[in-house]
C-alpha cells in the first residue's frame, strides 16, 4: 500500500514532507509487527531492548546509564523499566563496589531463557519484513536511514 493510499493523501508539501511520513508510517508499522511477536512472551519492545544489550555483554554488566544510552528508543525512565525486569527475575541489579552511585546490571539465567525464546519470533519478523527486499536494497535502504539521521547540521 502506498503513503497515498494509506493516509488517503496525494499531495505532499514537498518531497522530504512525503519521505518524512513515509518514515513515520513505516515505523509505526513494523513497531506493531514487532509488538506483536513479543507479547506472546510478556515482553516489550523497551524490556526486549534492555534483555538484548545486557545479552550482548554478558557475563558482564552495564550501568543503567550506559544502557539508557544504548536504548534504541530513548526512555527517560530507565530505572523503571529496569524494576519491571528485575521484578520478573530476568535481570539483577545491585550497587557497584567502586562507585555506590552506580547501579549496575546483569542479565539473569532467566533473562537468557526469554531472550533466547524471542530469537526466533524475532528473526521471523524481521525476515517478513524486509525479506522480499535484496541485500543491496537493503544496504542503500539502511544508509539513507543513517545519512537521515545523522547528517544533520
Amino acid at each position: 500500500m502506498t503513503l497515498a493510499d494509506l493516509i488517503q493523501q496525494d499531495r505532499f508539501a514537498s518531497p522530504a514532507h512525503e519521505a518524512v511520513l513515509n518514515v513515520f508510517a513505516t515505523a509505526s508499522w513494523i513497531s506493531s509487527e514487532m509488538t506483536a511477536a513479543l507479547a506472546p512472551h510478556g515482553v516489550t519492545q523497551a524490556q526486549y531492548n534492555v534483555l538484548r544489550i545486557l545479552r550482548g555483554r554478558h557475563p558482564a554488566c552495564y550501568a543503567c546509564s550506559e544502557i539508557g544510552e544504548r536504548l534504541l528508543d530513548r526512555t527517560p525512565d530507565v530505572t523503571r523499566l529496569l524494576v519491571r525486569l528485575e521484578a520478573r527475575g530476568l535481570v539483577r541489579r545491585e550497587r557497584a563496589e567502586h562507585d555506590r552511585r552506580v547501579v549496575e546490571v546483569e542479565i539473569t539465567p532467566e533473562g537468557l531463557d526469554v531472550l533466547g525464546r524471542l530469537d526466533e519470533p524475532v528473526q521471523h519478523v524481521i525476515e517478513r519484513i524486509g525479506g522480499h527486499l535484496s541485500a543491496p536494497d537493503l544496504g542503500r535502504l539502511s544508509a539513507l536511514l543513517e545519512a537521515l539521521r545523522t547528517d544533520q547540521v
